[in-house]
């Protein structure tokens, strides 16, 4: 054995000139690796700047989003200041305050917000700390470069920005100022002082692991980073803005560069491998007497590759088995949850509409089945919208949850309870009694509302108006089911809310005849179908006409005349109402400026605006303002009737001041049949009241009526309101009201509402000895 491995080695012993072969074969080799090693190292490198360049740029842009975002913060305010300005307008400290809080939020750049009318500053927010700044004449200043700025910022009429400089507070920060001009006059300055550190925050320059190092440079100064990356680095871009510009400086960072390296050394390494192992090829090559040894070497370890490929393989799929199981878990899960999103309230909790519709359809199902009755109860929330209105939509929701958990207290025999929209709920009493117990429990709701709800700390009481159908004595389908209840309920608000009804045939008659006059009016405009009558409205002590009240008619082509106490609140609830208001208003000043160009003399002309109109606010106020331009009838001869409701609501009072600016008469219709304030009345910008006719009537036989008319007319002497009271039919009303200095009056005692080519000989004919018309009659 021993001789033949001695002869195996003598077999195959290399020659000295393949050894030199193979020494100058790896010389030439190692150099072009070295060469190749060299160039790439340097396109590395220059990889490495080329992606600090982009990073650079990146960061410039956003710098440059940064300050234009924040600079346009001046925008804002010098809006807001135009807004207070606009139309004789003035700014005072409240309203700076609450606008510099809400304005500045949660914004972290804002030092200040400064205001300086004529050049002074006169407000300031946060006061705080900032104290020193009132009074600061930017034109007097003892600094020339706040004298130059404040007349260049004036001379141009746009922004200027003066910074970055150290503040007196402490930090860097950088002031934007624009001019306020009004009326071509200039006004003042606004101010915004920013801090800088917050705004290169925002445009990510001081986050770590950028991969290159930063340095930002203004007006000359190094306001952040290494100032020597100015000198080293080849890497600069500017951020350029409004008056004036920033430089960036960078280098890839030592972290980064330090990578290259290690790549770098890497990659040599595995070329030197490389290199070793194609000089041992090389070696077989030459020698190719170990040519088969390797290649059984080489089978083997592919042999052994794949086998360890195979085992890979399969730990693989094992592995993938067990993440499908988790998938499916997850996937099942998934799919519970989102059916819980599905069929659930994301407010209050509860079931949602397509909840209430897949359990009404099983219940009527079952019901069949068993052949038994059950209850749909439907619910809906009085004066919800006024909730919303006043404490707004969160508070409102918060009503809705405190409602469902009420609610929800009632569910003991199995009952369903869902939220299918708005303030509208659902209960299914899928177990039924008799009807006694479904009024039993129609009672139950309603007195769930006899506790007040506690909203921002104060108590609301809010009642709920609930519609009753019953399965199958109504209906067996689920869509007529859910119609007859809501019917119902509508019936319920009708009668006085705060109550509960069980469908019966009536009611479907009601809404039928609702929906025919609801459609009809849709087309009545378009059809000239509507009339203006005008009553003339008398002045006791001088028993002249002094107004008339426009009233408007409804001819119906087929039914005829249509009252409006019928049409007017379909017509408010559709929506309707605000193009037939317009009409009247632009009827009733065309036509009063007719009887005027015609000769007759001005006399004013009372017309009612309805609670859709005035939600209109602004826009009501210009429709009313272009009306009167276009049928040029003076402001003075036209008065708007509004309900005690409308008057007493905060948000009116604007609008009522803007129409009593324009020289309207404002009158309050109705007047003590709702919820009167003696404050508001006190301070609203109202000229006259109207005493209703519910009142007016009672004369001389309620004297609970006339005790009423009594304390209005003594009220409104004291607080200079002129009184009219309304239907006025007898002498004994016209004699209470003249003894107790009531104004004036309408009514038929004198005359009934007449059409406009009756009013021009009314005005002429009518004198103080004019006989009555209860009289005539």
């Amino acid at each position: 054995m021993d001789s033949f491995n001695d002869d195996m080695q003598l077999r195959y012993a290399t020659p000295r000139r393949t050894w030199f072969l193979l020494l100058l074969i790896t010389i030439a080799l190692g150099s072009c690796f070295w060469l190749i090693m060299g160039a790439y190292g340097r396109w590395l490198h220059k990889e490495v700047y080329h992606d600090a360049s982009h990073e650079l740029a990146a960061n410039a842009s956003s710098l440059t989003l940064a300050l234009e975002r924040k600079l346009l913060l001046a925008d804002g305010l010098k809006a807001f200041v135009d807004t207070s300005l606009m139309d004789g307008g003035s700014l005072d400290q409240q309203h700076f305050e609450r606008f510099s809080e809400n304005f500045i939020g949660s914004i972290r750049c804002i030092r200040n917000l400064s205001v300086y009318p004529g050049g002074v500053a006169k407000f300031v927010y946060p006061l705080q700390s900032n104290k020193s700044i009132l009074g600061l004449d930017l034109f007097a200043d003892p600094d020339p470069g706040i004298r130059d700025n404040a007349v260049r910022t004036k001379e141009l009429r746009t922004k200027t920005i003066v910074g970055p400089f150290e503040l007196t507070q402490g930090g860097l920060g950088m002031l934007s100022r624009q001019s306020i001009f009004v009326d071509g006059q200039f006004w003042g300055f606004v101010s915004i002082v920013l801090d800088v550190p917050p705004i290169l925050e925002e445009a990510g320059l001081t986050r770590a692991n950028k991969g290159i190092d930063l340095a930002v440079k203004a007006n000359g100064n190094v306001i952040f980073g290494d100032p020597h990356l100015f000198d080293r680095s080849p890497l600069l871009d500017k951020v350029v803005f409004v008056e004036g510009s920033w430089e960036i400086a960078a280098l890839p960072n030592k972290s980064k560069l330090d990578a290259a390296d290690t790549k770098m050394q890497i990659i040599q390494l595995i070329c030197l491998l490389g290199l070793v192992l194609l000089v041992y090829l090389i070696y077989i090559q030459l020698t190719q007497k170990h040519k088969l040894k390797v290649m059984v070497r080489e089978r083997t370890n592919n042999l052994t590759l794949a086998n360890q490929q195979l085992e890979a393989t399969y730990e693989e799929l094992i592995a993938t088995e067990d993440e499908l199981r988790t998938q499916y878990r997850l996937l099942v899960g998934t799919e519970q949850t989102l059916r819980q999103v599905a069929y659930r309230d994301a407010v209050t909790g509860l079931g949602n509409r397509v909840f209430f519709q897949e359990r009404l359809e099983e219940t009527i199902l079952s019901s069949k089945s068993k052949n038994r009755r059950f209850a749909l109860l439907f619910i809906d929330l009085d004066q919800f919208k006024l909730i919303n209105d006043t404490l707004g939509h969160s508070y409102g929701d918060l009503l809705l949850m405190k409602v469902g958990q009420r609610l929800s207290m009632l569910l003991t025999c199995g009952e369903s309870l869902s939220r299918i929209g708005g303030d509208e709920f659902t209960i299914i009493m899928p177990v039924m009694k008799d009807l006694a117990h479904v009024q039993h429990t129609a009672q139950q709701v309603m007195n769930l509302f006899q506790q007040p709800f506690i909203l921002q700390q104060i108590e609301y009481y809010v009642t709920a108006s609930i519609g009753v159908t019953i399965f199958p004595d109504h209906s067996d389908g689920a869509e007529q089911l859910m119609k007859y209840a809501d019917a119902a309920m509508y019936r319920a608000k009708d009668e006085g809310k705060n109550n509960y009804r069980i469908y019966d045939d009536t009611l479907n008659v009601d809404a039928e005849e609702k929906i025919y006059i609801k459609n009809s009016l849709r087309r009545a405009l378009d059809n000239d179908e509507f009339d203006i009558y005008y009553q003339p409205q008398v002045e006791i002590k001088s028993r002249e006409i002094i107004g008339l009240e426009a009233l408007i008619r409804w001819n119906h082509p087929k039914r005829g005349p249509i009252p409006p106490s019928v049409f007017i609140p379909i017509a408010e609830e559709c929506g309707l109402i605000e193009p037939i208001g317009e009409w009247v208003l632009r009827t009733v000043c065309k036509q009063s400026r007719a009887w005027q160009d015609a000769g007759a003399d001005p006399i004013r002309v009372a017309v009612n605006l309805s609670a859709r109109q005035f939600k209109q606010r602004g826009k009501l106020t210009e429709m009313i303002k272009t009306i009167l331009a276009e049928t040029g009838l003076d402001p003075a001869y036209l008065e708007l009737e509004i309900t005690e409701n409308l008057a007493m609501q905060d948000e009116n009072a604007e609008t009522l001041q803007e129409l009593r600016n324009l020289q309207i008469t404002i009158s309050i219709d109705d007047f003590g049949t709702h919820y009167s304030s003696l404050s508001y009345l006190k301070r609203l910008p109202i000229d006259k009241i109207k005493i209703d006719r519910s009142f007016v009537g009672g004369i001389s036989k309620e004297p609970k009526d006339e005790a009423i008319i009594q304390a209005i007319l003594l009220l409104a002497s004291h607080l200079g309101l002129t009184i009219i009271a309304e239907g006025v039919e007898t002498k004994d009303q016209l004699a209470f009201l003249q003894h107790n200095h009531c104004h004036d009056i309408q009514g038929y005692l004198y005359y009934p509402p007449q059409k406009a080519d009756s009013i021009p000989r009314i005005l002429s004919n009518h004198s103080p000895e004019y006989e009555l018309a209860a009289e005539k009659g």
